[in-house]
């Protein structure tokens, strides 16, 4: 059975929580209010958090609102194909780089489309990605010259990260589980 096509947008508004935001209790409070939009809106296509107008947030904010947001995604406990960062100026997308290189995570900033956080290795991986478009793992692995478990395991950060969306499709003659994957969303979307 194919999977159900997801076609919703949802945009999150950061700055409907403050513009210069602090404290581990209110990022707690601004994930949850995400977390209860996603609940919502499901089956989501594309996340977009919008920081367009947060002129300043503390680590322990971003922290509390996205570290932990990437974990729960990375869990599989958010549900959608894709999300992108919106709207970060310098410092900002500074917090945001902090936060997620501390935790060994990454996420896309949709306006420029490039990873931030925890990059290694991945920045090429995720650049090649969006250079063939809809591909599986055994493509990958031969455009950038490395072994299949190799790619795999970097498809894997990228797909808990939102920055890729992966199918199953028919799996090959020999048995086993074969990926299809793509972008989670083209440039406009953002």
């Amino acid at each position: 059975m194919k999977p159900q096509k997801r076609e919703t947008m949802l945009r999150f508004p950061v700055k409907e929580h403050g513009t210069f935001l602090a404290t581990r209790a209110k990022g707690a409070e601004t994930r949850k209010a995400l977390e209860e939009q996603l609940a919502a809106a499901a089956p989501l296509a594309l996340l977009i958090i919008d920081f367009g107008g947060v002129e300043a947030m503390t680590n322990s904010f971003v922290d509390e609102f996205l570290g932990k947001f990437y974990l729960l995604l990375a869990a599989g406990d958010i549900h959608t194909e894709g999300v992108y960062l919106a709207g970060l100026d310098e410092e900002t997308r500074d917090g945001v780089t902090v936060c997620l290189e501390r935790r060994k995570q990454i996420a896309v900033d949709g306006d420029i489309h490039e990873l931030l956080g925890d990059t290694t290795l991945l920045a090429d991986t995720y650049a090649e990605a969006h250079r063939l478009g809809d591909f599986r793992a055994a493509q990958l692995a031969e455009a950038l010259g490395i072994s299949l478990p190799n790619a795999n395991n970097r498809l894997k950060r990228l797909v808990e990260a939102g920055a890729l969306y992966r199918e199953r499709g028919s799996g090959p003659d020999r048995g086993g589980k074969e990926y299809t994957y793509r972008r989670a969303r083209s440039a406009g979307a953002v």
